[in-house]
């Protein structure tokens, strides 16, 4: 993700980087000690639980968890990538990457794709004057005006005219000095098959600009007003538009879908206009397209839940069934909503109104409570074949989801809606079951921790706020005895760059931690109120060696006593059990006496 941005330079961007500054953009800080305070962006609150430190340069929820670098917060309050965080802190910060641009990674410098998005939004403007200001436009008003939307939401919206001509953007582009190729990488005019020129692509069509969640104008919408096909024609994907990773309206719905920690997500353009229309503004779509692991990951900087709205047609709810396993595999929570018939959101809420489409999102049903009236609608569950066809497609579904717990109760519910024994349904898994259900050894954010693991975390706090004694934890521990897989993928991390830069902080692990799960543990060790007060770093780390190597001894004296017992059962010579025995002894002296230090 990052290997064309080197460590050494994203750790310069993240120190000149003025995050008090760049917060303040989004939140109003108040000084309060060493720190600032304020209303955390990310969830609702009245009390200020959102704390930034300028000396860490990190920012910290104590209400909802949310933390990291400046680079953490551009991603989420922006709804980018790490790069693309970086790149933005860069910008703010005045500090030049043009020289870093990786030609194997795409032919578009960044200063060629700038002019692709000033023409685009160029664009935008010019097919909305059209709209607004020309005798041409009166057909895609009044269209706009039969579906009932509104001057506020065509200006919210930016929604233009593409006139009944083949070249009046290019016309208008020519007597501005844009170059035609330049026009044809935005995907805004087309190459003639024959002979030199070109032509416009959009062609009395009526548009919807495609925003990115930063405001950028990245590609188009076009809806036919005649009876030309297709009857909606998309941007071709270009250095700036892929339809996987672009939902419609996040630029005006990112800030609500934070407040309500929820999506709906749609599949028009007039269905999230009229929502966001009836003051339902957390509201999104995807445009023509299956729903892709990139959206529901765009989605995750916002919610962790989805709403998606389906159309009353049985076919498309087949389609959907088929696509949403997707959900599952990316652990999102998500609930289906279904309108009556003959009924697309847009028309509905214009027939209904705004109560009674919420009271449909609010009645959603349970994903799989959905998966089972489906299964059921596809297959005759009053028959032995049709009923394990279904429980078939049901289980199909099940195995994908990771967390062993819920896939189990999971599995204990599905055998009770489906009436079929639970230890039957089970013995029917080992077809599915590629996963097998065995215990993840990743610490959950927010679990309870053993002693062991308290001791783990505590290292890992001296070892970053210490770097001295780094030396002395590798020299008396191996990083493989970490019995918390997290916290060894961590300690692995804060030694790599220690080792190559021969210091290292808290906010330079988070840089190269490709994890957000990992990045909140971390955090929550940076700022554990717990630590914060210790002074003696060497007497602590101490302790922690003492404890963890006492318990290794222990470990190691249980599996020595368990193969003496299994020689024993198996005849093995004298010798050998002496052998044995002595080793479990010699290891029960080094428990005691590392017990004596104590």
């Amino acid at each position: 993700m990052v290997n064309f941005i080197p460590q050494e330079k994203i750790a310069e961007i993240q120190q000149a980087s003025d995050i008090i500054q760049i917060i303040s953009e989004h939140v109003h800080l108040k000084q309060s000690g060493r720190n600032f305070l304020g209303l955390c962006p990310f969830h609702s609150e009245k009390t200020p639980s959102f704390t930034v430190n300028p000396e860490k340069k990190l920012f910290k929820c104590f209400g909802c968890g949310e933390g990291g670098t400046v680079f953490q917060f551009i991603m989420k309050q922006e709804g980018v990538d790490f790069v693309e965080a970086v790149k933005l802190a860069a910008s703010k910060s005045h500090i030049d990457l043009s020289h870093l641009q990786n030609n194997k990674r795409t032919s578009f410098s960044t200063a060629e794709k700038t002019h692709l998005v000033n023409i685009t939004n160029f664009a935008a403007k010019f097919y909305h004057s059209i709209l607004l200001n020309s005798e041409y436009g009166k057909v895609a008003r009044d269209y706009l005006q039969k579906r009932q939307i509104n001057d506020q939401s065509i200006k919210n919206f930016c929604l233009g005219y593409a006139p009944n001509s083949w070249d009046a953007l290019l016309k208008t582009c020519k007597e501005r000095n844009i170059p035609s190729e330049l026009l044809e990488k935005a995907g805004l005019i087309i190459p003639k098959k024959e002979g030199n020129g070109y032509y416009d692509r959009f062609r009395n069509r009526l548009m919807f600009p495609i925003l990115d969640a930063r405001k950028q104008v990245v590609g188009f919408g076009g809806r036919s007003l005649d009876d030309s096909l297709p009857k909606y024609l998309n941007s071709p994907e270009t250095v700036l538009f892929n339809k996987s990773n672009v939902l419609y309206g996040i630029d005006l719905s990112k800030n609500a879908i934070l407040k309500q920690h929820r999506v709906i997500l749609m599949e028009g353009y007039t269905d999230v206009i009229m929502a966001h229309q009836h003051g339902i503004d957390w509201s999104v779509a995807v445009m023509g397209t299956s729903i892709s692991k990139q959206h529901l990951r765009q989605l995750r900087q916002y919610c962790n839940q989805v709403i998606l709205l389906l159309d009353s047609d049985i076919a498309g709810q087949k389609s959907s069934d088929r696509n949403l396993d997707i959900f599952i595999e990316e652990e999102f929570d998500v609930k289906i909503a279904q309108l009556p018939k003959d009924f697309d959101p847009c028309d509905f809420l214009v027939a209904e109104g705004a109560e009674s489409f919420l009271a449909c999102v609010n009645s959603a049903k349970d994903f799989f409570s959905f998966k089972i009236e489906m299964a059921a609608s596809k297959w005759d569950i009053s028959t032995i074949h049709g009923k394990a066809n279904a429980i078939g497609d049901i289980l199909s579904t099940a195995m994908k989801m990771p967390d062993v717990i819920k896939r189990n109760l999971l599995v204990k519910w599905v055998a009770e809606e489906m009436s079929i024994d639970e230890v039957t349904l089970r013995s029917q898994l080992k077809k599915f079951n590629k996963q097998p259900f065995t215990t993840d050894k990743r610490q959950p954010v927010g679990q309870r921790l053993d002693a062991s693991s308290k001791m783990e975390r505590e290292l890992l706090y001296l070892m970053l706020s210490s770097n001295i004694l780094i030396p002395k934890v590798l020299e008396e521990i191996c990083l493989e005895e970490f019995t918390n897989m997290d916290f060894q993928q961590i300690a692995g991390k804060i030694v790599e760059l220690y080792h190559k830069n021969n210091v290292v902080k808290g906010e330079d692990v988070l840089h190269i931690l490709d994890d957000a799960r990992l990045n909140k543990i971390l955090m929550d060790i940076v700022t554990a109120e717990e630590f914060q007060n210790i002074t003696d770093h060497g007497n602590r780390l101490d302790l922690c060696i003492h404890f963890l190597k006492r318990r290794n001894s222990k470990k190691e004296m249980h599996q020595t006593k368990k193969e003496t017992l299994e020689t024993v059962k198996v005849n093995s010579s004298e010798e050998d059990i002496v052998t044995l025995l002595g080793e479990f002894h010699r290891k029960s002296r080094n428990i005691h006496a590392l017990k004596n230090k104590t």
